[in-house]
């Protein structure tokens, strides 16, 4: 497992080698630079955008006393798009020296520029005595979406693609038969504690453990995005670092499994038999959720499409997909779940492993109440589903790639609804609850089988 992480991070970093390097690219030319500067990803038609650029004056001043002043000037794919001096009426904004100030920059509208990765470019000058001087340049990449409707050939390419990998999936299971899974130990705990008046203890030692885990994983990985937050880092250096730490999480798990003196398999960690049923269960499931909640909303209001993402981009995108699948469901399935449900009842671990999932997913820097809520709720929707997943299927492949498969369709594939949040949760527990009825109907559980034998942790068919 350790090689395994080794040659992942090795594998990102070859990948993004020329991306991982603070952001975005400056030459600091003059006495005035940019200290930070932050712009939206993704630009959408019809939206504004702000930029906020901070800039510091180290030692420029104005010939006649006072304070230096300032311009920018703005490029998109080598081309002049915006000047500020001549669009403010000539008149520079002032700096003095050994200070700094962040300045934000609306763009109303983006209908004059293609739905196309463009390469923008920020000059800044320093303008004294009728003369301007170049001081610093500040370059990046910026994707513009456009809109378009459902009758758009692009959104129902994407559509049929969705509709024959459900129709084949599920042809496929049909042929196949429900999934027959064995009773298990945790069965059996379950129903010992339903006979039982023996009261829950919260803070016993099992709930101790994966709860001293887990304040430990939420308060460093919250303090990274912090960082992320303050700080001016390339998308592709953020990524490397949420990459490594996550691999870490696993590799110290890993750790006080083995102190425990316990068994990766109690914690899903086996390779069941037929592994391809639950991959196709897995899959079915995954697109008919994908489908609820990015094409049905769309097609009430429209969608964005953004450009096709290039090789290296969908490369690594695959690659933390995959290890923020891993990462995640080991963690908050595998473990805390799985220990929470052997002292309580599982509605109880359901829902506390769900509550927890929501909390480390969802970012605290939103700045929003309202939206900070709407992501807590949409992430604890989804951790309820995942959830039931692993308890029915008791093995970690089935929730590892269905997550590994919603988190490929949102960040790879071009199509956007243009809906509000409240509507995707919405739709979100729409998908929850139409999902949880076809796991039911593809997974049955068989009598149970002895609970002392080795076997029982095995998936049957």
């Amino acid at each position: 497992m350790f090689l395994l992480s080794i040659s992942l991070v090795i594998l990102f970093a070859l990948i993004n080698y020329p991306s991982l390097m603070p952001s975005p690219k400056t030459e600091q030319l003059g006495g005035a630079y940019f200290t930070r500067v932050k712009y939206p990803a993704i630009a959408y038609q019809g939206e504004s955008t702000t930029w906020s650029l901070t800039i510091c004056n180290k030692n420029c001043s104005a010939s006649h006393g006072g304070n230096a002043s300032f311009f920018l000037m703005l490029y998109v794919d080598g081309d002049l798009w915006w000047d500020e001096y001549h669009s403010t009426g000539g008149k520079p904004w002032p700096l003095s020296i050994g200070n700094s100030v962040t300045r934000a920059y609306g763009v109303s509208s983006w209908d004059t520029i293609k739905p196309v990765v463009h390469d923008l470019k920020i000059e800044l000058y320093w303008y004294d005595e009728n003369k301007s001087q170049l001081q610093d340049v500040v370059s990046f990449p910026i994707t513009v979406a456009v809109y378009v409707e459902l009758g758009n050939l692009m959104v129902n390419s994407y559509l049929a693609v969705y509709m024959i990998a459900i129709f084949l999936l599920g042809f496929y299971m049909l042929i196949l038969g429900p999934i027959e899974v064995s009773s298990t130990p945790e069965d059996t705990t379950l129903a010992f504690h339903s006979q039982s008046n023996r009261t829950i203890s919260i803070l016993s030692k099992v709930y101790r453990q994966p709860l001293f885990f887990y304040v430990f994983v939420f308060a460093s990985w919250q303090m990274i995005n912090a960082l992320f937050y303050v700080f001016s880092i390339t998308e592709p250096l953020s990524e490397f670092v949420y990459l490594t730490v996550q691999i870490a999480y696993v590799l110290l798990l890993f750790l006080v499994i083995r102190k425990e003196n316990s068994n990766l398999r109690e914690y899903g960690y086996f390779w069941p038999e037929e592994a391809h049923r639950y991959i196709s269960c897995s899959l079915l499931l995954a697109i008919v959720y994908s489908l609820v909640t990015i094409f049905i909303p769309g097609s009430f209001t429209g969608y964005y499409v953004s450009p096709s993402p290039s090789f290296a981009l969908v490369s690594s995108e695959i690659l933390l997909a995959f290890v923020t699948s891993l990462a995640s469901e080991t963690i908050f399935r595998g473990y805390i779940q799985n220990k929470l449900a052997k002292t309580s009842y599982f509605p109880i671990a359901l829902l506390t492993t769900s509550i927890m999932f929501s909390l480390y997913k969802s970012s605290l820097l939103a700045g929003n109440l309202s939206y900070f809520f709407l992501e807590v709720s949409s992430f604890f929707v989804l951790g309820i589903l995942l959830g039931s997943l692993f308890c029915r299927t008791k093995t970690l492949l089935c929730p590892v790639t269905f997550y590994f498969t919603i988190l490929f369709f949102k960040h790879l594939i071009s199509i956007k609804a243009v809906t509000s949040i409240y509507l995707e949760l919405f739709l979100e527990v729409v998908a929850l609850a139409s999902v949880s009825l076809l796991l039911s109907i593809l997974t049955v559980k068989k009598g149970a089988t002895n609970a002392g034998s080795s076997d029982a942790w095995l998936l049957e068919t």
